[in-house]
This record gives structure tokens, sequence and C-alpha cells, in this order.
């Protein structure tokens, strides 16, 4: 299992797996996410994925495909098949998205199910996890201003990750203000397990949360390789820069 006893870096990749694994190492990456939904979305010949129409095993292939040539660059890798609710790409139904999902836990170190999912598909997946010794992170996304949740809230949404199963608990919420952003970093202080936590605000005035949320407590920052996948992301070497300047590597 892989151990995080510093925050890390995860380099996002949306597309050209083998080209951006390398690219994102370069650049100081310590984990690589795949965002498998999107990369799907834009691959010759799996566009219809969205709409539930494929073949599984030539998809089950690919996606395992993605997953060797990342980690070819000798990072860990997580695996994301992200809803559309939650700002992914995959429109389709819950079952057959954990159909898809539960075939590839094994081969990679992480996988990132949202908190919203039903109990028993994050249970099913934690059996397959601890088996494999692949960590779950559990995530929840406020993408609507008027959604932002409150220090309290954000405690609750935490603990409930962790209650599902999280092995670390991610919330990213998107600030109306500046107020807002500084609710991230008092949930941090607040947080009893500053070690499992990953707290994002997206967005222009979630820049600065990329760097400094780490220096509260969240263990993971995300940037971008070649493209933003995310609201506010940064380059991976810009993040870099900040941890080094703020003594976290």
């Amino acid at each position: 299992m892989t151990r995080l006893t510093r925050p890390a870096i995860v380099g996002t990749i949306t597309k050209n797996v083998s080209e951006n694994a390398k690219a994102g190492k370069e650049s100081g990456a310590d984990i690589l996410e795949i965002r498998f939904d999107l990369l799907l979305a834009n691959t010759s010949g799996f566009e219809k994925y969205l709409k539930q129409d494929f073949e599984e095993t030539a998809l089950i292939e690919q996606l395992k495909t993605w997953i060797k040539e990342a980690r070819a660059a000798g990072l860990p890798v997580i695996g994301t098949l992200r809803t559309k609710e939650e700002g992914g790409a995959f429109e389709g139904n819950e079952s057959e998205r954990f159909d898809i999902i539960r075939k590839f836990i094994s081969n990679v170190d992480f996988i990132d199910i949202e908190r919203k999912s039903s109990k028993k598909e994050i249970f099913e997946c934690k059996k397959i996890a601890e088996s494999s010794d692949t960590k779950i992170i559990i995530s929840s996304h406020y993408f609507n201003e008027k959604d932002m949740p409150s220090v309290k809230k954000i405690g609750k949404v935490l603990k409930k990750s962790f209650e599902k199963g999280a092995d670390i608990a991610k919330v990213a919420f998107m600030p109306e203000s500046k107020s807002d952003v500084l609710k991230l970093y008092e949930a941090s202080l607040k947080s009893k397990t500053p070690d499992k936590i990953c707290l994002i605000a997206m967005g222009e005035l979630g820049k600065q949360t990329r760097i400094l949320a780490p220096f509260y407590g969240s263990i993971l920052s995300y940037g971008y390789i070649d493209e933003e996948a995310a609201p506010g992301q940064l380059p991976i070497r810009k993040i870099k820069e900040g941890f080094r300047l703020l003594g976290l590597l």
C-alpha cells in the first residue's frame, strides 16, 4: 500500500497517457490520477461509452492498458471514473459504472469514489480494495457557490466519508468569497486526521489553496500536466515551487 508521509502532488491525466505520465513525473508529480471518464470521452472508438453503448471487454482492456502506461512512469496511480454530476463525463447508470470500477480497482494504488454513491457499492469496492492493498479516496464536490458548505458541514462530510470507508476523505468546493476560502483552512486545522484529508477550493479564488491547503493539513494537491481537469488547477511545477517555499518538501 502507498503510504503518504508528506503532502503529495497529484498530476491529473486526461489524454495521451504514456506521454503525460512521463511529463507529470518530470514536472514533479508524486502520484498520477487517470481520469478514465475524460480519456474515454476523447478516445476514438469509445465515445459511445458515455451512452453505455460499448463492448465491455474492450473497454476494460483499454483501461488496464492506460494503467500500465501510467505505471511505466514509476509513480502510484489513482483511478477515477467521475460522474457528470460531480464534474466528470460519465452519464450512465451507477450499476454499470461500478461494474467497470470493480474491474480495475486491484490494478491501481488509489480509487476515487463519490461519497453520494450507495453504501452497497462503496462497501463492495472496499472489500476488493482491501484484498488488493488499494486505498479508497471518497470525494464530495460542491460546484455551485450557493452550496458552499460551512466549516461545520465540511467536518461532517469528512466524518461521513470515513464512516463509509475512506482512507482519504476529499472535499472540493467553489468559493464565493475570500471568507469562503478561509473556511477550508479552518476546517483543515480542526481536523483530527490531517494526514487523511484533502480539501480543495476551486476556481480563481481557490487557486491559492492548491499550494496553501497542504500547509494546513491537506494531504493531496491536484495539478495539471497539459490541461485543467478541474477549475482552478495549477501546473504541477508551480505547486512544487510553492511546496518548496513553504517547507513542505
